[in-house]
């Protein structure tokens, strides 16, 4: 083996390295999850959005100097779609609810048991609150 061949191979090597480290440095690692209704109607965050760039449509044209008013519009539309798609998207988060309000809590090699019709499997990193936690 000559020192290109060797120069190359450590490049490979140093390179497979770095993909294995940010690969299980990526690697999401959940507590536990419960069973959620599936209802394609709740949607808070979208709701939100649109409230917040309204909102903050009117608000950013009432605050403009005269001639600045489609700038004012447009930045405020933006900072409110942003704003309100924050909160719509904590509101539903603060509106979760379990199947039985119970929280199943995963060992390093369970998975969750498949949902039962009408519910799906939510996953989380932290243990929510006000729930029964079960240990599987």
């Amino acid at each position: 083996m000559n020192s290109t061949n060797i120069t190359r191979l450590a490049s490979f090597a140093g390179a497979a390295a770095l993909l294995f480290v940010a690969t299980v440095a990526s690697a999401k690692t959940y507590d536990g999850y419960c069973y959620q209704p599936v209802n394609p109607s709740d949607n808070t965050k979208t709701k939100g959005t649109i409230i917040g760039a309204v909102a903050g449509a009117a608000l950013g044209n009432a605050v403009s100097k005269k001639g600045n008013k489609t700038g004012g519009t447009l930045i405020g539309a933006a900072v409110g779609g942003v704003a309100g798609s924050q909160i719509g998207g904590a509101v539903k988060k603060s509106k979760t609810k379990c199947l039985e309000d119970k929280y199943y809590i995963l060992s390093s090699s369970m998975y969750a048991r498949p949902a039962p019709e009408g519910y799906k499997t939510v996953y989380y990193k932290t243990r929510p609150s006000n729930m029964v936690y079960i240990r599987r």
